[in-house]
C-alpha cells in the first residue's frame, strides 16, 4: 500500500456525498461575516491613512459624541467590542488628547469619558467620510429598501443577543 511508507499522506477521509453543506451564498452569518469584514478592512485602511485613528477607536469616538459620560462598560455591552480591545483604544484616545476622563455621576468608581475639543473636531471630519462609505455601500438601493434593510438588520442584532446570552443550542 502506498501509504504504509513513513511520511506519505494517509487517504482522505471524505464525507458521503449526501452530507449536509453549507451553501456560502445563502447562508446568512456567512455573509454577514464576509460583507463586516470587508467594510472593517477598507474602513480601517481609510481612517489609519487620512486620520491616524483605528477602527475601533472610531467606533469608541462615535459612542462618546452619542453619549457623553459614558463608561467603559457601557460601552463594551453596546458596541460588542471585548473589554481589552476598548481598554486598548482609550489608551490611545487619551495619549492622543482626544477623550477625557472624568468621574461618573452615579457611581464614584466609574470613570465618564467624553470627547475632549480635540476629539470633537476629529469626530466630525471622521463622521464625514464615514457617511460618505455608507452612501456608497447604499448605492442602489432605494429609500424604501434601506429602511428595509435597516429594519432586517435591528432584528437581526436582537436576534444575536440571544446567543451571545447562551440560547444556542446544544448538539443538534
Amino acid at each position: 500500500m502506498p501509504f504504509d511508507r513513513p511520511g506519505a499522506l494517509p487517504p482522505l477521509d471524505l464525507p458521503a456525498l449526501d452530507a449536509p453543506k453549507l451553501d456560502f451564498d445563502a447562508f446568512v452569518p456567512f455573509t454577514l461575516i464576509a460583507i463586516a469584514n470587508r467594510i472593517a478592512r477598507s474602513a480601517s485602511r481609510a481612517y489609519l491613512g487620512q486620520f491616524g485613528i483605528g477602527l475601533n477607536e472610531w467606533r469608541l469616538m462615535a459612542y462618546l459624541r452619542v453619549h457623553p459620560g459614558i463608561t467603559a462598560n457601557q460601552i463594551c455591552d453596546a458596541s460588542e467590542l471585548d473589554k481589552a480591545a476598548v481598554s486598548r483604544s482609550l489608551r490611545q484616545l487619551e495619549l492622543r488628547k482626544l477623550v477625557a476622563v472624568g468621574r461618573g455621576a452615579g457611581d464614584p468608581r466609574g470613570r465618564a469619558l467624553r470627547l475632549t475639543a480635540a476629539g470633537d473636531t476629529l469626530h466630525d471630519r471622521l463622521v464625514r467620510v464615514a457617511l460618505a462609505r455608507e452612501t456608497m455601500l447604499l448605492a442602489g438601493f432605494s429609500a424604501e429598501e434601506q429602511a428595509q434593510l435597516r429594519s432586517f438588520l435591528s432584528r437581526l442584532r436582537t436576534n444575536a443577543r440571544l446567543l451571545r446570552d447562551g440560547g444556542e443550542l446544544e448538539d443538534v
